[in-house]
């Protein structure tokens, strides 16, 4: 197995979402022409593996799926988490894009630490967060949607308890600054 191959079907995985071969590349510090090829050796081993996914690409972007003859049973596992309670992380998932939102999924994790792709996308599917077309550090933006704070019984984000305190609460704020790129005082001007 090729090691750009393996490296590209985790961050694919990861991502739950279409990513572009200029992204993988910089991604993966590879060259574009690598990523293509890498995404073809990734594309036929899922193919002859008999992997429940398959690779799909398309227009410049890449995106791992579940295949077709699994639809049924995977519908039925997204309906489950779409209907049930909410579990403890996705509580502490849409708690954090109340009051701290719009963010990141890299700047939800930061606060939560632990990796949150599936969570957001639960929570997506349930119509309680939405992703916006802003970007920041490369990934666009999640935040709750106008259906959270009717299910809340709320009309702005104000009205949740504590929010200014909660909001602007030091341990959050110092969790994100760590996220920011610093600059180098050797490299005028860089960031590391």
């Amino acid at each position: 197995m090729n090691d750009l191959s393996a490296l590209i079907e985790a961050v694919l995985f990861a991502a739950a979402q279409p990513m572009g071969v200029k992204r993988l590349a910089d991604i993966t510090n590879s060259k574009q022409e690598d990523v293509k090829g890498a995404l073809s050796d990734l594309q036929g081993r899922l193919e002859t593996s008999g992997s429940g996914l398959m690779l799909i690409v398309q227009g410049g972007e890449a995106e791992l799926v579940t295949r077709p003859e699994m639809a049924e049973t995977v519908r039925s596992v997204l309906k489950a988490d779409a209907q049930g309670e909410l579990s403890k992380p996705s509580m502490e998932a849409l708690a954090i894009l109340a009051y701290r939102g719009p963010m990141t999924r890299p700047e939800v994790e930061q606060i939560r630490g632990v990796q949150s792709t599936l969570i957001l996308r639960n929570l997506m599917l349930r119509g309680l967060v939405e992703m916006g077309e802003e970007m920041r550090l490369g990934q666009p933006t999640y935040s709750v949607t106008i259906d959270f704070y009717k299910h809340l019984g709320m009309s702005k984000p104000e009205e949740l308890p504590e929010y200014e305190a909660l909001r602007g609460h030091s341990a959050v704020q110092q969790a994100l600054e760590e996220l920011e790129p610093k600059e180098d005082p050797n490299l005028t001007g860089q960031t590391i």
